[in-house]
């Protein structure tokens, strides 16, 4: 074999090897389930506000049938029938936990 045969045969045995590594895949997990909200006796067509933005019909978060999704942290939740404020409470959600509100027949003032 001549010489520029074998450098050849080396460089494509070269980028056979190299070709064949990789990278590692890693992913990563918290393991910590986000926590959840739910509310209590929310009357019918009654919304549901998180933070100032509206989440939908309060009475859809019974906690038996469905909870609330939410972040870690400070909250500020709302419960709005119309224009009455029937419920305004500060919460602090925390992982894995399921925090409940509970709405009370009358409006606040």
């Amino acid at each position: 074999m001549t010489n520029a045969l074998k450098n050849t045969w080396m460089a494509a045995a070269l980028a056979a090897l190299v070709s064949a590594c990789a990278l590692p895949a890693t992913e990563v997990r918290t393991g910590a389930v986000r926590p959840a909200l739910a509310v209590q006796g929310a009357p019918a067509g009654a919304s549901l506000y998180l933070d100032g933005i509206l989440m939908g019909e309060a009475g859809k978060y019974n906690g038996v049938a469905q909870k609330l999704l939410i972040e870690e942290g400070v909250h500020r939740v709302e419960v709005k029938q119309g224009q009455a404020v029937l419920l305004t409470q500060q919460i602090f959600a925390s992982s894995g936990e399921t925090s409940t509100v509970t709405v009370q027949s009358e409006p606040n003032q």
